[in-house]
């Protein structure tokens, strides 16, 4: 999101999850549909549309929880970095070792949720660790703002001709 900038990373999240609400809202409406019972849109789709939308529908849920869960685990290992740097910027470790400890996590809570009615003792030990680390980034943003007094934020007043160019 960062390329659109706040106005458009924020118009892009808030689209996104009214997508993802409408798409479980007709989910939910569908769930019993020809007097079956369908929990998920692959079952749906192969009900409606026959065993060629079927298989259509579960490549492309697949591929896409695949891509997805990569993604999240390099953008983990990018964040265990950034946390690592904090407090050692020595560069010993480098990115593929955090995004292997990041999908190593991922598997691990993967083995050991069996089923979802699992997921009440994980969502406990989430809200923990995210109070801790909620905690430790307004500690970090405090010592830094409160040993960084001297910085100047004035913009330097040059003129150029590219200034305007590019807008």
């Amino acid at each position: 999101m960062v390329p659109l900038g706040w106005v458009g990373g924020v118009v892009g999240l808030i689209l996104s999850s009214a997508i993802s609400l409408y798409a479980s809202i007709l989910m939910a409406k569908l769930h019993e549909y020809g007097g079956r019972r369908h929990i998920r849109y692959r079952d749906l789709a192969g009900f409606m549309y026959g065993q060629t939308a079927y298989s259509l529908v579960w490549v492309s849920q697949f591929a896409n929880l695949f891509l997805i869960n990569t993604g999240f685990v390099i953008l983990g290992g990018q964040a265990l970095k950034a946390f690592y740097v904090l407090f050692r910027d020595d560069h010993q470790m480098k990115l593929p070792h955090f995004i292997a400890v990041a999908g190593f996590a991922c598997v691990l809570f993967a083995i050991a949720i069996p089923h979802l009615s699992a997921l009440r003792i994980w969502l406990g030990f989430s809200t923990f660790f995210s109070l801790v680390y909620i905690c430790i980034v307004i500690a970090l943003s405090l010592k830094d703002g409160e040993s960084n007094t001297n910085l100047n934020f004035q913009c330097m007043h040059t003129v150029n001709l590219t200034d305007g160019t590019f807008w």
